[in-house]
């Protein structure tokens, strides 16, 4: 793609609060649909399955059922179900909970709580939890607490306080390629560094930029295996951490694994290309058109060559 086709093709970006369009997905579970960034909240297949399978189940919390206080970053609550299904895990353990959360449009949430599709499928202790950030924005109940932070996420964040590490970070923005502010290096640098020295990032996306943000922000990155094993789907995700998982760890888990030999040659390829946004500020139509730029003038193997060597060597 040359810059005058990308311009034409990337001159509309979502820049203000767009249609949300209720749907129910497979397992039941209702998501919704925004039509500026003409993508779903979730996968067909099912919200509740998602949250379970790709934040979940990764985070493995039975590690840390041994501490006093575990720390959650969600970004992007958007309609909750990330962080609903770890407070139906962890108020039952009787562990301390400080929750932070980052979104910039509350309306997700509010249009959730109006449907009982959604109402029911939690306890009362949760949904306690999803009222009190609606209504006031902050959460207590004597001995756990949690903020959401409503506005833009690169602004937001800095209003954590720096010495707060995150046992779990939650990453679920839409796609990169819709909204590339955050999934850039700079932003992925800084979830990083709020990471606690046994915390994991997590997230649905795959991405060669994303991967290499991370790398390059010191982090160890494994494969989220996807749950079907009918499925041509070669990852479902991306974990990161501090410190590297014993290779013993690694082969009796049932969730992530190291990168494949695929895997780790997208890193050397264009698609590895990172978003960049070293003011914090620049608009998804900038942070795209810079990396267009430069990828066509990189020296870096094509994306598509490296496709064709892998679809034919299935």
């Amino acid at each position: 793609m040359i810059l005058n086709d990308f311009i034409k093709t990337n001159n509309s970006f979502p820049v203000e609060i767009d249609e949300l369009s209720r749907y129910k997905t497979k397992d039941g579970s209702l998501s919704l649909y925004s039509s500026n960034y003409k993508e779903a909240f979730h996968s067909n297949n099912g919200a509740i399955k998602e949250s379970i399978n790709k934040y979940l189940k990764p985070a493995q919390l039975d590690r840390l059922y041994n501490t006093k206080k575990i720390s959650i970053l969600d970004v992007c609550i958007g309609m909750g179900y990330n962080t609903g299904c770890f407070l139906e895990i962890l108020l039952k353990r009787g562990i301390q909970i400080d929750w932070h959360g980052l979104e910039i449009d509350q309306r997700p949430l509010k249009i959730a709580l109006q449907e009982m599709n959604f109402i029911e499928r939690w306890s009362p202790k949760v949904l306690s939890f999803f009222d009190s950030i609606k209504r006031t924005g902050e959460w207590n109940d004597g001995i756990n607490k949690g903020i959401a932070h409503w506005g833009e996420a690169r602004k937001k964040i800095n209003e954590i306080n720096n010495s707060v590490k995150f046992d779990v970070i939650l990453l679920d923005p839409f796609s990169p390629s819709k909204c590339p502010e955050l999934w850039s290096e700079e932003f992925l640098s800084l979830l990083s560094k709020k990471l606690s020295h046994e915390g994991r990032l997590i997230t649905y996306s795959r991405a060669a930029s994303v991967r290499g943000s991370l790398k390059r922000a010191g982090l160890e990155i494994y494969s989220l295996k996807p749950v079907d094993d009918n499925t041509n789907q070669w990852s479902s995700g991306t974990v990161a951490m501090k410190n590297p998982i014993k290779e013993k760890h690694i082969s009796n888990n049932q969730q992530f694994k190291d990168l494949s030999q695929r895997e780790m040659e997208h890193l050397e390829t264009r698609a590895a290309i990172p978003y960049r946004d070293p003011s914090g500020v620049k608009t998804s139509r900038e942070i795209l058109f810079t990396r267009t730029k430069e990828q066509l003038n990189s020296s870096l193997k094509s994306t598509s060559d490296w496709r064709k060597r892998w679809d034919t060597a299935k």
